[in-house]
């Protein structure tokens, strides 16, 4: 090769050399203009946005919240006429004092029912539950794996539970530190959140709030605590009570700037929210893709805004000031479905559960996870159907599924359907919601074995769970004007009472109406057209 060649093949080596050096350069420029570009964009809508806060506002018609249904429940629940073989009986009325002896339905092929084999012991935390390294500084309280389950008696009755306590690290700890359900999270990082005092002209403190959070570093935060919605796999209910909890203790426990708290980061994370205040206190403004009941709201532009808490307070407004501008790019809607079981640190309770089938004695052993019971005792009345297509801890999956595979293995879809229905029916006691807590409330499967009583509702979304999860079978809610049931799809062709939704027929079955077996309907229910609730499969 020629002098010539040599120096161009030194100068294209150079320039191979120092292509990606300048790609680099290029590509730095480039991120630090879209990034000062999206800053002054982020501060000029900011800086738009205090000024609006600042004026204009304007009062409100508040609505106190909807009633889900107006009918009365039972009292007392009827009981199909058969003999009478439990004590666990006597709390429910009986239709007829006509006693006969419990019937089979007979079917011609029957399909036997093949459960799964499950494993001897439950999974350990790490195999059941997601895990997630947290970044440094970023440090989650101690979990327990599920051990050998500890006998904890369930108290006789329920206690409120108080709102959970947060305690911030001692120096030099910088950041925040919080309790979350039985999980402690400490967050470092200069975060310099305000201090904020509810003192003069309550929208002054809102505009000023506002304008001292969107100087700190509210980004790296909402980073950390996205971290920790995933990991808890929180819905968006469980995210904005994350908020809240994080919110009282970085606010000293004061409620009005814990919602403004809320309010802010709920916006910054591209969700609608307002902030609206009556009378010096302030509340916190969601709308919902979801029906709420029983929390009060006023609308704005054909939209409803719900004043949500999480700490169990039941807002009662008539009149209340707030602004209809939006904040640019937060158009999320809450979404109460709870798609997921919220991962939380296990409390673990032990039950037997008794009732007499066929003049037999039965007894069935679970295990459950009181966090969830904690969870959920705030959680907003919405939508039936989210109730019966919700699951439940991974606890009482295990334990409650696992106890009834043994007993129903090898008998018939009808015989199973049939014991299962005893069991919902017998091994719980009856009262309404209002009789037993002063309000309406649906409770999921691990408040229903909480509470000391239960009513229509809770026996269905619990049955219907354990006709999917054991059995496998199709099964649908049937809503009638103060009564919830359920319907199941047999294989077969059983005789009863019956309803019928998209071409397939769906057997009644009264988790409620002692001794009923599938087929049976209550009789005030026999010729009314029930609302049919189409439930999630997620089998």
């Amino acid at each position: 090769m020629n002098t010539y060649g040599k120096s161009l093949g030194f100068i294209l080596g150079l320039i191979g050399l120092i292509a990606p050096v300048a790609q680099a350069s290029e590509f730095e420029d480039f991120a630090k203009n879209e990034m000062e570009m999206f800053t002054q964009y982020r501060d000029e809508r900011d800086a738009e946005f205090i000024s609006f806060l600042k004026a204009q506002w304007q009062e409100f018609q508040a609505y106190k919240g909807l009633v889900r249904d107006t009918t009365p429940k039972p009292k007392r629940v009827p009981k199909a006429s058969v003999v009478v073989t439990s004590k666990s009986d006597s709390d429910a009325s009986t239709d007829t004092k006509e006693t006969t002896p419990e019937k089979k339905i007979e079917t011609s092929v029957v399909e036997k029912i093949v459960v799964p084999r499950l494993p001897e012991t439950l999974p350990s935390e790490s195999e059941g539950l997601p895990t997630e390294e947290l970044s440094s500084g970023e440090t989650q309280g101690e979990t327990p794996e599920v051990e050998a389950l500890r006998e904890i008696a369930p108290a006789p009755a329920f206690k409120p539970v108080m709102e959970p306590q947060i305690s911030l690290t001692s120096e030099p700890f910088v950041g925040v530190a919080f309790e979350f359900f039985g999980s402690d999270y400490s967050f470092a990082g200069d975060f310099k959140f305000p201090h904020v005092t509810m003192s003069g002209a309550v929208k002054e403190v809102v505009s000023d709030y506002w304008e001292k959070m969107s100087q700190c570093d509210y980004e790296a935060f909402l980073s950390k605590v996205g971290r920790v919605k995933k990991k808890q796999e929180l819905n968006d209910w469980g995210y904005h009570a994350l908020l809240y909890s994080a919110g009282m203790k970085i606010h000293g426990g004061d409620r009005d700037l814990a919602n403004l708290f809320v309010w802010f980061m709920s916006l910054k994370s591209g969700y609608d929210a307002k902030a609206g205040y009556s009378d010096e206190r302030v509340y916190l403004l969601l709308p919902s893709r979801n029906r709420l009941y029983g929390v009060s709201y006023l609308t704005i532009k054909g939209m409803r805004y719900y004043a949500m808490t999480f700490d169990g307070t039941k807002e009662k407004l008539t009149r209340l000031f707030t602004y209809k501008a939006s904040y640019p790019r937060s158009n999320k809607l809450m979404d109460y479905r709870i798609l997921k079981t919220p991962t939380l640190a296990p409390e673990i309770v032990d039950k037997e559960l008794s009732f007499d089938y066929s003049g037999e004695k039965q007894l069935i052993h679970i295990s459950y996870n009181k966090a969830l019971v904690t969870y959920f005792e705030n959680y907003p009345q919405t939508n039936i159907k989210i109730y019966f297509d919700a699951g439940t801890s991974r606890e009482l999956d295990y334990t409650m599924v696992r106890e009834l595979q043994k007993v129903l293995e090898g008998k018939s879809e009808v015989e199973a359907v049939n014991y299962l229905l005893g069991f919902v029916q017998k091994a719980f006691k009856y009262k309404t919601d209002d009789a037993q807590l002063g309000h309406e409330k649906y409770m999921l499967p691990e408040e229903t074995l909480w509470y000391p009583y239960s009513d229509c509702e809770d026996r269905s979304f619990l049955f219907a769970y354990l006709v999917r999860k054991v059995l496998k079978l199709d099964v649908v809610g049937l809503n009638y004007p103060g009564h919830v049931a359920t319907a199941v799809r047999f294989s077969d062709n059983i005789s009863g009472d019956y309803v019928v939704t998209n071409n397939r027929k769906y057997i009644v079955c009264d988790p409620t109406y002692i001794n009923a077996s599938a087929g049976m309907a209550m009789p005030q229910f026999k010729r009314r057209n029930p609302d049919v609730v189409k439930i999630r499969n997620w089998r």
